[in-house]
């Protein structure tokens, strides 16, 4: 572990870390094969369809009722993003529940999205049974023009959308417990980062820009800082009321 997370072997002395992989197995960009040997997985795919996305948010509340609770949560890029959907669905559907996790750290994120309209609806045998949702939420969305990975980019006849900060505020959906955002300034995405820290409660959230890419840098100092701004949020959920 100390190897390969730098980070999270900083904050042993003050967590456990459960570790999981999306649920489908994909081909990757040639960057990433560089750096580390495969197997590649994904939570979800434009390009392997919207149904990807409903499923991945199902298996994850799943995971969640079948060995947590979890204090918190911690995503990276696409995790980070689909760990928003779901506060962000899960607030809509019961405002009156206690939260999911009592804080989150987002590294690199990637924003939540929605898919509004899903190839799949074109099978008689298609569940619509997540409509409702899909359709109460869909006014807090934009049009996603990407970036895509390459060969992953929107099937035909379907619509991937993307959730605006300020919409989702105005409708009360803020997330609501306190957030740790940690990105980089050199990273082509990092818009999407900002765009899901404008989602999250102003009064509970910290953040730190690492100045590098789309990566969670080794850097000594880098990763003592990127621990000190969880351990931030940490305190925060700690003292919260």
């Amino acid at each position: 572990m100390k190897k390969k997370a730098p980070v999270l072997t900083a904050l042993k002395a003050h967590a456990d870390f459960e570790y999981y992989d999306g649920f489908l197995k994909v081909d990757t960009v040639e960057e990433i094969k560089r750096v580390f040997r495969g197997p590649f997985f994904t939570w979800y795919s434009p390009g392997l369809g919207g149904r990807t996305l409903v499923e991945a948010k199902a298996e994850l509340l799943d995971l969640i009722e079948a060995e947590g609770p979890f204090d918190a949560c911690l995503g990276f890029s696409q995790g980070a993003a689909l760990l928003a959907a779901i506060m962000i669905d899960y607030q809509k559907n019961y405002p009156f529940r206690p939260n999911l996790f009592r804080l989150a750290v987002f590294i690199c994120a990637a924003a939540p999205v929605l898919v509004t309209k899903s190839a799949a609806e074109q099978q008689p045998d298609a569940t619509q049974s997540y409509r409702p949702l899909v359709d109460c939420m869909a006014p807090l969305t934009e049009s996603w023009k990407g970036p895509y990975v390459p060969g992953h980019g929107p099937q035909p006849y379907e619509e991937w959308n993307i959730f605006v900060p300020e919409r989702v505020c105005a409708a009360g959906l803020a997330i609501r417990i306190p957030t740790a955002h940690i990105y980089g300034s050199k990273d082509n995405a990092v818009s999407e980062s900002l765009r899901l820290r404008d989602m999250c409660d102003s009064r509970k959230r910290v953040e730190f820009d690492h100045g590098c890419g789309h990566e969670v840098p080794r850097a000594p100092q880098l990763v003592s800082q990127m621990a000190e701004t969880i351990n931030r949020v940490i305190n925060h959920a700690l003292t919260a009321v």
